[in-house]
């Protein structure tokens, strides 16, 4: 099955393009802007046509495109896809508001093609971890969760599109990191309505400290803070029930990895030891390890290619992604800043 991946930075490059490949798919075009990024590109795919725009991507006989340019031409590149009758990844958020990506799947409707976002952080270990535990009962009748991004950086980088753009370009964390929190609170414990919003710029660009609580309809609070100024970060997950908490203190080493140019072959993944969190139970003063489940990212596309070829359910739906652009929108309005 053949993909072509628009934009080849971060995300195209380390993120979309490995496990493209680790889920069976062949990569045979690449859209690239930058001579560096033409060069990185036909480094990785030697067989892979590069081309120049999202016109020459759509004319390339392709079964899927992964739209993994800066999020300002999401919407449009997905719409040159949809419109070319070719089934579409985008890369999260897939739209800067919630009507921008509904008149995605309004499009892809009429044109009878498959569309779906890249929130791939459900595929974490921490996120697996989280669906055995709440199977298993282990901690009781779960109340709260606390789940974060938080990290230490006070200086910004000239040079992320992401640290100082402005919202209505895609800029900011609350598009970026709590577009993660958010979809794997969903995915966990179901529909919930937004209460409280925090939505602030400390460093003085797009906004980079968001705080936002959840009321699941199952009873559940999420308390999802994201950050890009935290000085001692909180711990990844911690997941309270009446009986116990889970504590996940760290993310999996799959980003880490891929960052370093992991490349696998069809059916292959990083090995699971080295790409589970550790996980552990805490009843007052008493604790012991959990056995946490590894990360594996090509889930994401291997649930995308049984939908192309037998039709199945995509990895993450319409009503899942929706729910996601609904309340980062309401997070915007509500915010108390």
């Amino acid at each position: 099955m053949k993909a072509g991946i628009i934009g080849y930075g971060l995300a195209g490059r380390y993120f979309h393009g490995p496990t493209l490949l680790a889920a069976g798919f062949h990569v045979t075009a690449i859209c690239a802007r930058s001579l560096e990024k033409k060069a990185a590109a036909h480094q990785d795919f030697p067989n892979a046509v590069i081309v120049n725009s999202i016109d020459e991507l759509v004319a390339e006989d392709l079964d899927l495109i992964v739209v993994a340019s800066p999020n300002e031409f999401h919407s449009e590149h997905a719409l040159a896809s949809i419109r070319a009758g070719i089934n579409t990844v985008v890369d999260k958020p897939m739209g800067r508001d919630y009507y921008e990506a509904l008149s995605l799947y309004d499009a892809a409707e009429q044109s009878g093609v498959l569309l779906t976002v890249f929130f791939n952080r459900l595929w974490d270990s921490d996120s697996l971890t989280i669906k055995k535990i709440i199977e298993q009962g282990e901690i009781g009748n779960i109340f709260r969760l606390e789940s974060r991004f938080e990290r230490f950086r006070p200086e910004i980088n000239p040079l992320s599109l992401r640290e100082n753009a402005s919202s209505e370009a895609g800029g900011g964390i609350l598009l970026d990191l709590q577009s993660h929190l958010v979809s794997t609170a969903l995915d966990w414990f179901g529909p919930a309505e937004l209460v409280f919003s925090s939505v602030r710029s400390v460093r003085g660009t797009s906004d980079d400290d968001v705080l936002l609580v959840l009321k699941h309809d199952n009873g559940v609070d999420s308390y999802l803070s994201a950050s890009a100024i935290s000085g001692n970060p909180g711990p990844k997950i911690r997941l309270n029930g009446d009986k116990a908490s889970l504590v996940i203190t760290d993310l999996d080493k799959q980003e880490e990895i891929l960052r370093k140019g992991f490349r696998a072959q069809a059916g292959q993944w990083i090995d699971g030891d080295e790409i589970t969190s550790s996980a552990k139970i805490y009843k007052g003063s008493d604790s012991y390890s959990y056995q946490g489940e590894p990360g594996f990212y090509p889930a994401f596309y291997n649930e995308v290619r049984l939908a192309i070829e037998y039709g199945g359910e995509l990895p993450v739906s319409r009503e899942l992604s929706l729910s996601v652009a609904r309340i980062i929108d309401q997070a915007r309005q509500i915010s108390i800043r």
